[in-house]
């Protein structure tokens, strides 16, 4: 079976949260070309969908040896890092996303989410505003977003989701 058959059946089992059989045509598929950065970065999806962070880390840490330049990747790797090893191993790997992208929603939104716990309020409200200038969806989002309460009573955070 082709690389490419392969990879629209693993987003099809993915689809339907069968995520045995998905990484099963992946694995196939990367029997066949082990270098495929496609088959690569959906491996890595879907072990981070399947909440197994630890493999998905280090299929992310190899997708990013393929493509460097790999902005989700980087932000999926932040991900996978702050519940795997720490929060600022997590902040690293988004700085490397933002460095690419510096408007990137998700990786302002990430990374305000980061700051906010770590009590660095005035960057993590910047970030929150980029964020949400991009997509108004993020605005919605940190309303309940636990990493965000220290922020709550803040009149700059409580300003920003209200616009939203």
């Amino acid at each position: 079976m082709k690389i490419r058959k392969r990879l629209e059946s693993a987003e099809g089992y993915l689809t339907l949260g069968m995520h045995d059989d998905a990484l099963a045509e992946l694995d196939a598929a990367l029997a066949q070309q082990p270098d495929s950065g496609d088959a690569v970065a959906a491996k890595a999806f879907v072990l981070l969908c399947a909440r197994r962070y630890a493999e998905a880390e280090a299929w992310f840490k190899k997708l990013l040896t393929l493509r460097p330049k790999d902005t989700d990747g980087w932000i999926h790797l932040a991900y996978c890092r702050r519940r795997t090893r720490s929060l600022e191993a997590a902040v690293e790997a988004l700085e490397h996303a933002l460095r690419l992208r510096t408007g990137h929603p998700l990786a302002n939104y990430n990374m305000a989410c980061y700051l906010a716990v770590q009590g660095r309020h005035a960057e993590a409200l910047l970030l929150l505003e980029n964020a949400i200038r991009k997509d108004t969806t993020y605005g919605r989002l940190a309303r309940d977003e636990e990493d965000f309460e220290s922020m709550r009573r803040l009149p700059g955070f409580q300003s920003l989701v209200a616009q939203s």
